[in-house]
């Protein structure tokens, strides 16, 4: 590891190769030793990610990044105290990279008052730097047909690669397609379309059209929305023309670089395409 000085030149001109804030770089930097500690850890078969920080590993931390790790946790109880001991155990694991983490907190995730998982708060130090950090732990997610040990390759040393549990390609896009339908023109959050666009742009033929299917028909029954899915073709034609959807893609795609020349409506089109391919 670099000094901090270095290090921060490193960081900015990453920043500048990948047309992303010198913030998001380092956030996913500090993301990505905390990952290799959990693949190093005796807990890597038990967490699985998912979300945006595996998109990200998909398709190119130049074309989507995150501000935290999503996981889902299987053979193990989900509490704040057992969680908060399984990440004690985690942060101990020495990289030799002279990166140190704190827990800060772990709370219990309540989305409109449902209880949804632990989110852990963690500080990843590099003296001076002090980087807040996110993982969010949620349990029994419906994975179809199963998780699958992913070979990622380490954004900031491109010539190494840990091996990680981690959704598949199918699962990943079911849960997204799932929201866009089920929440409808209540959906606040833009990067659900973005997500859905840039994997079907990018891995479309990686992606198994039956397992897709299969993933969105389980997703959707365990959250008891096959009956959104089915009227799919209606619900994105309300979507395609809400005023409110439009404007928030619009603040999304200002903010966002790599989303700056799509509009909303390539992103629906991504949505109904996929759909009317596997119904």
């Amino acid at each position: 590891m670099k000094n901090a000085m270095q290090f921060k030149a490193y960081i900015k001109k990453m920043a500048i190769e990948k047309n992303i804030s010198a913030q998001l770089v380092l956030q996913n930097y500090m993301l990505e030793r905390l990952l290799e500690r959990i693949s190093k850890s005796k807990y890597s078969s038990n967490i699985i990610l998912k979300g945006g920080f595996l998109i990200g590993a998909i398709v190119g931390i130049d074309s989507r990044t995150t501000m935290d790790l999503d996981t889902t946790i299987k053979a193990l109880k989900v509490s704040k105290e057992n969680i908060k001991d399984i990440f004690e155990e985690i942060i101990q694991v020495d990289l030799d990279d002279e990166i140190k983490f704190n827990i800060k907190n772990v709370d219990d995730i309540r989305e409109k008052d449902e209880y949804t998982g632990i989110r852990v708060s963690l500080e990843a130090l590099y003296p001076p730097l002090a980087v807040p950090l996110k993982v969010d732990v949620t349990t029994g997610d419906k994975i179809t047909p199963k998780e699958i040990e992913y070979k990622f390759k380490l954004i900031f040393d491109e010539n190494k690669e840990i091996t990680i549990l981690a959704y598949n390609l199918e699962t990943v896009l079911a849960e997204k397609l799932e929201t866009i339908i089920s929440r409808s023109i209540l959906n606040t959050r833009p990067r659900d379309y973005y997500d859905v666009y840039i994997l079907w742009k990018l891995q479309k033929e990686n992606i198994d059209t039956g397992t897709l299917k299969q993933a969105l028909q389980e997703t959707a029954k365990k959250r008891e929305t096959i009956n959104h899915i089915e009227n799919y073709s209606k619900t994105l034609e309300d979507i395609e023309e809400n005023q409110n959807m439009i404007k928030q893609w619009n603040v999304y795609k200002n903010k966002f670089n790599y989303a700056s020349e799509i509009e909303f409506i390539d992103t629906c089109s991504a949505v109904r395409d996929i759909l009317e391919k596997i119904f």
